[in-house]
């Protein structure tokens, strides 16, 4: 606002009144009656939101003559007297500012015609819909008459209201095409995009920033790395080893400790940045503390008087509220409003995720072994697994030594996938630990006894001593075992005790997955249970189309497109392709009929499609909460010992075994959908 009051005081405009709604209190306190900016000003405070024509309204009794509307998130070094004069010329009642843009489609644009009279308004249109590439920059000369046509004490907006009433009643608006910069910084990225402009442009603000501009009384480390031009105010610490980016821009009265990384980034007065931080196109507020280690991504806000501790990772684009406290080691990966501390939580939606060798440490994981083996029972035994991928190992292995120093008896198996590592667990465990890898981030699923992702109160436990280390300690120290007998027979007995496999005999399928690990695991069913498959190792973005031409060509009685995990899939049928939600509903009315339950499970974000459903079954619905725990606790209460949802191959041997009345269900379906076409 401060550039916006020296453009208008450049131009020969020195009254100026404010439209105020939020935090009026703060640009008060700042400009004051003006006078420090050699300007008279006038604060209009509205009590309620009025929209932009309206707050103007709201000021009528300061607005006696032509005057000038800027926005108070706008930078420009627009010429105002040419635009007033061209204003004066036409005898036009309001003038628009225009700027031609690449991306129409962020602004509301503007069609003119020869004479620059505007013909036509559209605000933010799709790309169909654009017309022209005139921006409106939100500046406006506007004569004081135009104020009768804007409602009393309602919310009321330039673009959508007013100036379409006007081009209805035919009143004389003209388009003025300015040549200098603007930019609306309104948003996070036209923000940082502006710094960058100032470097690069020029011209645009009062600033010379031809080469590196360096304040007052700084001490900088003569090992100091400037990358390009960078902007730091006065007074500003920078000690051993920092990289300072091109575009970065520094405040007054900052420090920055040793081995910090900056670049392109934007901290205001008077905060401090710890060792080895990394900001990355971000905007650190004044007087926040950042401790060693906390990176900061692209397009991620700090508010004012914020300590992040050691550690923290801000993630792109969240934003954090003024003057909290967040605690080490925690990721914020969305924005924080309310409260003054955010605790670290170990626990996401279905256990621990975080990246390989950041968050997720092999110093973390012994730190989480130790919790682990603290928690349960010193005689539990504990089954723990990968998906045999070398950061999974990694991180498995720190895992079984925490534990193993707390005395606890560990068991382990490589290699299977989750669904069966869940069974082994069933079956044989008290409890489990998971460990798996996609591309560089690790998620790490604990399981209690009934292989169920533990319950929030023993996370809350594991928690507490994760942050207390309150571990148990033992002299006793034992190897982790690896399994006896094979997992594969492990689960292929459990399928055998619960399918007629006859009824699997000659089936003819198609199985399409990129990963190896569960082709190669249906090579085996198949050549077990004489199952006729094509086994396909690969995917693609049109993998479904390739899988329904195989399954239509080679009349299969069914595809299967199988996720990297085991636990999801696409089915493909005749010329059918079932998935998501429809999916669900065949396997609970299936996992229904085979364990000759009363009912049907589901999870509660179900009762949406509850019309469709009625129409294709008679039957109770038994709704659950929609986490997993939830979903499968209801499951096993019910005497249902699989987890279909979760467990692609038993509920692909599940649709083989029940293949008629698969078929017939969903040619109820296809009817149905028909008749509602």
């Amino acid at each position: 606002m401060e550039y916006a009051v020296k453009l208008l005081k450049r131009h020969g405009i020195y009254e100026i009144g404010t439209t105020l709604q939020y935090h009026p209190d703060k640009i008060m306190n700042y400009f004051e009656d003006g006078s420090k900016f050699g300007v008279k000003m006038q604060h209009f405070v509205e009590d309620r939101p009025l929209g932009t024509a309206g707050s103007v309204k709201n000021a009528k009794s300061f607005l006696d003559e032509t005057f000038v509307v800027l926005s108070g998130d706008g930078i420009t070094n627009a010429d105002l007297s040419a635009t007033i004069k061209f204003h004066k010329e036409k005898k036009s009642k309001v003038t628009i500012l225009l700027k031609e843009v690449e991306i129409p489609i962020e602004y509301g644009i503007v069609l003119t015609d020869e004479e620059g009279r505007i013909r036509r308004f559209f605000e933010k249109p799709s790309w169909s819909e654009v017309f022209s590439n005139l921006a409106n920059t939100g500046i406006y000369i506007i004569e004081p008459e135009i104020l009768d046509y804007i409602e009393d004490g309602k919310p009321f907006d330039f673009s959508k209201d007013l100036f379409p009433k006007l081009l209805s009643e035919n009143v004389p608006m003209y388009g003025y095409k300015m040549e200098g910069y603007w930019c609306d910084i309104g948003d996070i990225g036209s923000y940082i995009k502006a710094h960058k402009d100032i470097f690069k442009l020029g011209g645009i603000l009062d600033l010379d920033l031809a080469s590196s501009w360096i304040g007052n009384n700084c001490n900088i480390s003569n090992s100091v790395k400037f990358m390009g031009k960078v902007f730091v105010g006065c007074e500003c610490e920078i000690e051993d080893d920092v990289e300072i980016g091109e575009f970065t821009v520094i405040g007054d009265g900052v420090k920055i400790e040793k081995g910090t990384k900056l670049e392109r980034a934007i901290v205001w007065n008077g905060s401090y940045i710890g060792k080895n931080c990394e900001l990355k196109g971000c905007v650190i507020c004044n007087k926040s503390v950042l401790k060693d280690y906390v990176r900061v991504n692209e397009k991620a806000v700090v508010g004012e008087k914020n300590l992040l501790k050691d550690f923290v990772e801000v993630r792109a684009e969240a934003k954090i509220w003024p003057e909290k406290v967040v605690e080490s080691n925690t990721v914020i990966d969305e924005n924080i409003y309310w409260g003054t501390e955010v605790i670290k939580s170990v626990f996401w939606i279905r256990g621990i995720t975080g990246d390989f060798n950041l968050e997720v440490t092999p110093q973390f994981a012994i730190k989480l072994g130790n919790s682990l083996g603290s928690v349960f029972d010193k005689n539990a035994r504990i089954l723990i697994g990968d998906d045999y991928t070398e950061k999974s190992s990694v991180i498995r292995k720190a895992i079984e030594t925490g534990c193993q120093i707390t005395g606890a008896r560990l068991y382990r198996t490589r290699g299977i996938i989750l669904p069966i590592f869940r069974y082994i667990v069933q079956d044989y465990y008290d409890a489990g630990v998971y460990v798996r890898t996609r591309g560089n981030s690790i998620r790490i699923e604990i399981f209690d006894q009934n292989g169920i992702n533990i319950d929030k109160g023993l996370e809350r436990k594991i928690e507490n001593l994760f942050v207390t280390c309150d571990f148990r300690t033992s002299s006793t120290i034992h190897f982790v075992n690896e399994l006896v007998s094979s997992p594969l027979e492990m689960y292929f007995n459990r399928l055998e005790t619960t399918f007629d496999v006859n009824k699997l005999r000659n089936k003819k399928i198609c199985i399409l997955s990129e990963d190896k690990e569960i082709i190669s695991l249906f090579d085996k069913i198949c050549s077990r249970y004489h199952i006729k498959a094509t086994l396909i190792s690969g995917g693609s973005k049109h993998c479904v189309e390739n899988l329904k031409g195989l399954c239509l060509q080679s009349e299969y009685n069914a595809g299967f497109l199988i996720d990297r995990q085991g636990e999801h899939f696409i089915m493909i049928m005749s010329d059918c392709t079932v998935y998501g939600e429809k999916l669900k509903m065949l396997l609970a009315w299936l996992e229904m009929k085979k364990f000759k339950n009363d009912r049907i499970i589901l999870p509660e974000f179900f009762k949406s499609f509850m019309s469709d459903v009625e129409k294709l079954v008679d039957f109770p619905i038994k709704f659950t909460g929609n986490e997993i725990r939830e979903y499968m606790k209801e499951v096993l209460d019910t005497k249902i010992n699989y987890f279909f949802y979760y467990d692609a191959i038993s509920s692909i041997l599940l649709i083989l075994e029940w293949l008629l009345d698969v078929k017939e269900m969903i040619d109820r379906v296809k009817k149905l959908e028909a008749a509602v076409i």
